[in-house]
């Protein structure tokens, strides 16, 4: 029996010695566990890494969709804002244009009822004040007329005086002349037919006689103006007008007058400098 347990004892003590050597690791095993250990920290820390890259990831995604969704709701609110601003001003718009209406259709209607109360009395006035200015108007258009009526009449009358004067002065002068001429014509006759009774008759002339052509002055340069106007002066002589000399009115022309036509006719197509020196020589009095 002792025997028995002595054995069992022994081998009791052998089972525990090996397993106390087999639970003891080796070198390799240990490094390997140590790998083991540090690669499953690196991989959590790596997972843990992501999970928080993921949290951030998801909490920005969040917030961009908030702030999204609040400027989403500010646009709408300032567009609902500006739909009641803008209603609000076309309805003040549309009240303002109807009271705008209403106050000028109550001062159109007051107006015309003072209109309808004044119109009858004002338009009589007027009528009167334009009665009064068209007579006063037409009297002194009348005297205008009348006054220039008699400067006229008298200034005709004085011109009529004046050309019955210068023609009984030429007349008369014709006259004399012819008379001179007869005599003179008479007294040669006679002393021909004393002198020489075989001899004809000399006959008078009837025509008067022509005067010599004056010669312009030297006094000008040749070829000028002034001396082409005097020489036209000595060409054009004394004029005499006749019974068909009239100017547009009728009026009877006067030597000056037909000087000044016939000078302006052979100066004409000359510059305004050379047309007057042509005049002032052509119209001198010799």
């Amino acid at each position: 029996m002792r025997k028995l347990l002595f054995i069992i004892a022994i081998s009791i003590m052998s089972s525990i010695g090996f397993a106390k050597d087999s639970a003891q690791p080796s070198d390799q095993q240990t490094k390997v566990a140590v790998e083991n250990k540090e690669s499953a920290a690196e991989k959590k820390q790596e997972n843990a890494l992501k999970a928080k890259e993921a949290k951030e990831a998801a909490a920005k995604d969040k917030a961009d969709k908030a702030t999204q969704v609040k400027e989403a709701k500010e646009a709408a609110a300032k567009e609902k804002a500006d739909k009641l601003a803008k209603a609000k001003e076309d309805k003040e718009a549309a009240a303002k244009e109807k009271a705008d209406k209403i106050a000028k259709a109550k001062e159109e209607k007051a107006s015309k009822s003072v209109k309808d109360k004044v119109t009858p009395v004002a338009d009589e006035k007027s009528e009167k004040i334009n009665k009064s200015k068209e007579d006063k108007v037409e009297k002194a258009t009348k005297s205008k007329e009348d006054k220039e009526n008699l400067a006229k009449e008298k200034s005709e009358k004085v011109t009529n005086e004046k050309q019955v004067v210068v023609n009984k002065t030429d007349s008369v002068a014709a006259d004399k002349k012819n008379e001179v001429l007869k005599e003179t014509t008479k007294a040669k006759e006679e002393k021909s037919t004393a002198t020489a009774p075989q001899r004809k008759e000399v006959e008078v002339a009837k025509e008067p006689v022509q005067k010599p052509v004056k010669t312009p002055s030297t006094n000008l340069p040749k070829g000028s103006a002034a001396a082409e106007g005097a020489a036209a002066r000595a060409k054009i002589g004394d004029l005499k007008p006749g019974p068909n000399d009239l100017d547009k009115n009728g009026k009877q022309l006067t030597s000056q007058q037909m000087k000044m036509k016939e000078c302006s006719g052979l100066g004409k197509g000359r510059n305004q400098a050379d047309f007057r020196a042509f005049m002032s020589e052509c119209l001198k009095n010799d």
